[in-house]
């Protein structure tokens, strides 16, 4: 399991982080000054720096070695002089940017989006077709799979209808297949396709960024031991 050192002096958007990490599948270490961070610089490997800026230029903070994967987290306190890192982030904190920006500097091979694992009623149709009800089982900004029987190939001009649960809301997106999955027992028998989306409206991105997000943090707060629940604006602090 890799380990962040995840190092700030905000308490509450240490307390929020971590469990996202660790949700992420990262053993996370924390400290909230520069004596932490030295001494676990010192004592452990870790395989990515995430730290608010200010502590970055701290004098005293141990410099780690330039191969050492550096995330900044912007803060509103005056940086120190020093050098600034190249890789920042700002707080609020976008959690699709900063799970893309671990992903890039931390694996071997990167995923490229942030996909939540769900469980919703939806309804999809092809080109002069009625439409069918199916399962999605997981959806992202960029697509979602179908859990469904009819068969359909990679190329296949899709359109989808999906419920964003809490939010009285739906959309009706267009797509095409990416990919099929057939019914194996690696994959629990379970038999659909991938759906990528052609094009969302501004609005569209707004709604389904927002159900992902709080979706996404609901989920963390059911799965670490003693998270309570939280929102996205805990984020911001």
């Amino acid at each position: 399991m890799k380990c962040l050192l995840l190092v700030d002096d905000r308490l509450e958007l240490l307390a929020t982080l971590e469990p996202i990490l660790k949700h992420w599948g990262y053993r996370v270490l924390t400290a909230t000054s520069v004596a932490q961070a030295n001494a676990f610089l010192a004592g452990s490997a870790p395989a990515m720096l995430i730290i608010g800026n200010n502590l970055f230029n701290h004098p005293e903070l141990q410099r780690p070695q330039p191969s050492l994967p550096l995330l900044a987290l912007k803060h509103p306190a005056a940086p120190l002089p020093g050098p600034e890192p190249e890789t920042t982030l700002s707080v609020p904190v976008d959690i699709f940017a900063l799970f893309a920006l671990i992903q890039s500097q931390v694996e071997k091979h990167p995923r490229r989006n942030l996909r939540l694992r769900l469980h919703l009623p939806g309804m999809y149709r092809t080109k002069g077709e009625d439409f069918l009800l199916a399962d999605v089982l997981s959806l992202s900004m960029h697509g979602l799979f179908f859990r469904s029987s009819l068969r359909l190939a990679p190329g296949n001009k899709v359109s989808a209808v999906f419920p964003l649960l809490g939010h009285s809301k739906e959309l009706e997106v267009e797509g095409t297949v990416l990919y099929i999955v057939e019914p194996t027992p690696q994959n629990n028998y379970v038999q659909g396709f991938g759906l990528g989306f052609s094009s969302l409206t501004p609005e569209q991105s707004v709604l389904l960024e927002r159900f992902i997000e709080e979706s996404f943090l609901n989920e963390v707060a059911a799965c670490q031991p003693g998270v309570g629940t939280f929102s996205a604006t805990q984020l911001k602090r």
